[in-house]
């Protein structure tokens, strides 16, 4: 029993781990620092920081991305307000009697957490040597762009906040709707336009029936019929035409306007802790998930 336990336990923490690390966005370069040429007088390294504010989470992102380059410069003893007056210092900075060169090069949007909180990843260029060769701007920023990061990105957002960015999919009944998680509002659209369009069909097969009748027979009574069910069928064409437009404009300005559902649970920004426990009669492993 207590295989079995054990098992189910790994496989848990497993599915968990997977999950987030599927769920997580960042950058290319966050994954792993993007080399630079050999002989360069300058290295690069990121940082992550989180906050209730973009400010406060580049600020965070500064610090964790200046902590790791102090580190690779040989620069010990590094307190807060060391790390702070770094951050605020422009392209130059004295940190320790050491002059540091350094510059953002690349950022992402604010990620969007949890509580109203942010996340935001930079990569930062340092100059290794401020007496060495001045090659600090033969670095292209422009190259660390990921795109791709940025559609998903924008999409991830969209679900947490519910904001979705404009799209094309407002011009297909119900495509936006449905993209946004209002599945219910994408059906009505979708089955009301086909109502519409098929109702107008119809109707027009049945004026032009009647229309045919009306000029075949010489019949007075007949004629008069024919002649009022077929306006009758125009008027009901006509309305449907003017009913198809205006569900179709009423659906663009939803798709526009309209907030999607947001994401209930946010797996990439989950808190996963194992610890051991013991109590009088029994001890084992402890998990807790906290979203």
């Amino acid at each position: 029993m207590k295989n079995v336990l054990f098992i189910c336990m790994f496989w848990l923490m497993g599915v968990l781990a997977f999950a987030q690390s599927s769920t997580e966005l960042r950058p290319y370069w966050a994954n792993s620092v993007p080399a630079t040429p050999a002989g360069a007088n300058y290295f690069l390294n990121w940082g992550v920081g989180e906050g209730y504010d973009e400010q406060e989470a580049v600020n965070a992102a500064w610090a964790d991305a200046l902590q790791r380059s102090l580190h690779e410069l040989g620069v010990v003893g590094i307190t807060q307000q060391d790390i702070n007056t770094i951050a605020s210092k422009g392209i130059n900075a004295v940190v320790k009697f050491n002059r540091m060169k350094r510059r953002i090069v690349s950022a992402t949007e604010p990620i969007a957490l949890s509580g109203g909180r942010l996340k935001i990843y930079i990569l930062i260029q340092v100059q290794r040597n401020v007496n060495g060769a001045d090659d600090f701007y033969t670095l292209n920023a422009g190259q660390f762009r990921d795109a791709a990061f940025d559609r998903e990105l924008k999409e991830y957002n969209a679900s947490i906040t519910g904001r979705y960015p404009f799209s094309g999919r407002v011009f297909v009944p119900g495509w936006a709707q449905f993209h946004k998680g209002s599945k219910g509002k994408g059906l009505f659209f979708i089955i009301g336009e086909v109502a519409c369009v098929t109702g107008i069909v119809v109707a027009e097969s049945l004026r032009a029936s009647y229309e045919s009748k009306y000029n075949s027979t010489h019949d007075a009574h007949q004629m008069q019929t024919y002649g009022n069910r077929a306006d009758n069928c125009t008027n009901i064409r006509n309305g449907l035409i003017a009913g198809a437009a205006a569900l179709y404009l009423w659906n663009v300005i939803d798709g526009i306007a309209a907030k999607g559902k947001r994401k209930a649970i946010m797996l990439g920004d989950a808190r996963l802790r194992i610890s051991p426990y013991a109590a009088s009669q029994s001890g084992g492993i402890a998990l807790s998930l906290n979203f």
